[in-house]
Order: C-alpha cells, then sequence, then structure tokens
C-alpha cells in the first residue's frame, strides 16, 4: 500500500511541478530508453547522462524507467524478433554490423544483443508519439483535471500527512 502511495506521490509532484509540459515529455522518453533495455550498457549511461544534463524533468525520467521496465518484460518477445531480423536477417547490414563491432567503445553498446538492439528499435520508432501523448496528457490534466483531483478525498490525506511540504513545493 506504501508502494503505491509512493506511486500517487511521485505521478502528483511531476504533473504539479512548475516543469513545462515540454521538459515531463521529453523527460517521460529518455527515462523509457532507461526501462526498456534489458541490460547495462554504453547506450543506458549516455541516457543517464542526457537525463541529468538537459532540462528535462528527473521524476517523469524515474516514473518513466519503472513503468518501462515493466513494458520491457512484456514487450521482450516482440524486441528479439525485431534485433533478429536487423542482425541476422538482413544481409544488407552485416557491413554495418561488423565495422561497428571492430569499433572502439561501439561494442559496449550491446548492439549484437537481440534484445537490446530491438528494443532500441522500439524506442527509437515511439519518441515522438510517447513525446506527443506525454506533452498533451499533461497539458490536459493541468487544464481540465488538476482542481477535480485537489477535491478528492486521498489528496486532503495527503496534505495533512507529513508528504505535505514536499508535495506543496512542487505546485504550480
Amino acid at each position: 500500500m506504501l508502494f503505491l502511495f509512493n506511486i500517487f506521490k511521485s505521478i502528483v509532484q511531476i504533473l504539479h511541478s512548475n516543469d513545462s509540459p515540454t521538459q515531463i515529455g521529453w523527460g517521460f522518453v529518455l527515462g523509457s530508453f532507461l526501462g526498456l533495455a534489458p541490460f547495462f550498457c554504453l547506450h543506458k549511461l549516455l541516457i543517464l547522462l542526457m537525463i541529468v544534463l538537459l532540462n528535462v524533468n528527473m521524476g517523469a525520467a524515474f516514473f518513466s524507467v519503472l513503468i518501462f521496465t515493466i513494458i520491457g518484460l512484456l514487450t521482450d518477445p516482440l524486441a528479439d524478433k525485431i534485433g533478429f531480423i536487423l542482425l541476422a536477417k538482413t544481409p544488407a547490414l552485416t557491413g554495418l554490423w561488423t565495422s561497428l563491432y571492430n569499433t572502439p567503445l561501439i561494442p559496449f553498446t550491446k548492439f549484437n544483443n537481440t534484445i537490446v538492439l530491438g528494443s532500441l528499435m522500439l524506442n527509437i520508432i515511439f519518441i515522438f508519439p510517447l513525446f506527443i501523448f506525454t506533452r498533451k496528457f499533461v497539458v490536459y490534466y493541468r487544464k481540465n483535471l488538476a482542481q477535480k483531483v485537489e477535491k478528492w478525498k486521498i489528496m486532503k490525506l495527503f496534505k495533512l500527512s507529513g508528504v505535505f511540504n514536499v508535495y506543496s513545493n512542487y505546485q504550480a
């Protein structure tokens, strides 16, 4: 129960933060890259560096990691098929994979793993749809739902708890 309360708190903090919908959207997208890739690899380190250095909502990024880790477990068979097609069934790409593998640092991306490559491709395909959906959801929430959510009993309990101080710091 406490876990669900913390997730709800995180969502509220993200939606009520002073960050723009664009910052929240890009944070969510970058977090999806961390969540979908199954292993530690170089591109995860680069994405983490982008989250820290770019002006994105870190809460949205790390919430997205949680969500896309779960989604990743469900999409691994699809990612495996996509990666297998790209690595083994597309002769036109064989030269590219060979030269990339012989390049310093690139093998640390683990692109030669079918699930890693397939997950990366899924992420690339869904960058803009995910960004647009997240951004529109934040705008819609702030315009149409934020005041209604404020009236929920759980929000009143939330305000009564010691967590209200943290929550009040994130209100728009």
